[in-house]
């Protein structure tokens, strides 16, 4: 009997071994081992945006830094209505004139809560009603215009009025609105 009990207890021990100390270990070494699985991608995956952020940065600094300037200036990342009106005062100056009656109207606040869903805008972009006056003659209007066309800060004309002058009739005092534009930067 002795020899049937002293087998019987060692498999009994063994089982019970096996329930309250060698499973709970197994079952943490394979929650390691998925957690650790789970490491190695997203270290390969943050390994190949490193790579792509290489590629990124490297055509990145190819472009010529004059043509980042510029496109800056054409679409800037700031409203910066200011440096626009010193902009446009430029080009009225070479013509003789100078800007008067400014006024600033944000369009995206002025439109009406019909017209605009409620929330966030979707834009990726801003824009800003500009508007002001110069006293000019039709043919240094028209050079303005044309310069104000060209231009690097991207601008779009909504109105032009025209108002002749009682003391000299080939001088017009002249409404312009204009739309100014600018990325978002909340994207």
């Amino acid at each position: 009997m002795n020899r049937l009990l002293l087998p019987l207890l060692l498999i009994i021990i063994a089982i019970a071994s096996f329930f309250w100390w060698i499973n709970p270990h197994y079952t943490n070494v394979q929650l390691l081992q998925t957690q650790l699985g789970q490491s190695n991608s997203a270290l390969d995956s943050m390994s190949e945006l490193e790579s792509v952020r290489a590629g990124l940065i490297e055509k990145q600094d190819s472009f010529d830094a004059t043509n980042i300037a510029k496109l800056q200036k054409l679409l800037p990342d700031n409203v910066d209505n200011i440096r626009l009106f010193l902009d446009i005062q430029g080009i009225a100056s070479r013509y003789g004139t100078s800007i008067s009656d400014i006024a600033v109207a944000d369009q995206n606040q002025k439109s009406s809560s019909s017209q605009q869903p409620i929330g966030p805008s979707g834009k990726q972009y801003g824009q800003m009603m500009l508007s002001f006056s110069i006293t000019t003659s039709y043919e240094n209007l028209s050079l303005f215009l044309k310069d104000l066309e060209k231009g690097l800060r991207l601008v779009e004309i909504k109105s032009l009025s025209f108002t002749a002058d009682n003391k000299n009739l080939n001088k017009y005092k002249v409404s312009v609105g204009i739309n100014a534009f600018w990325l978002n930067s909340k994207k």
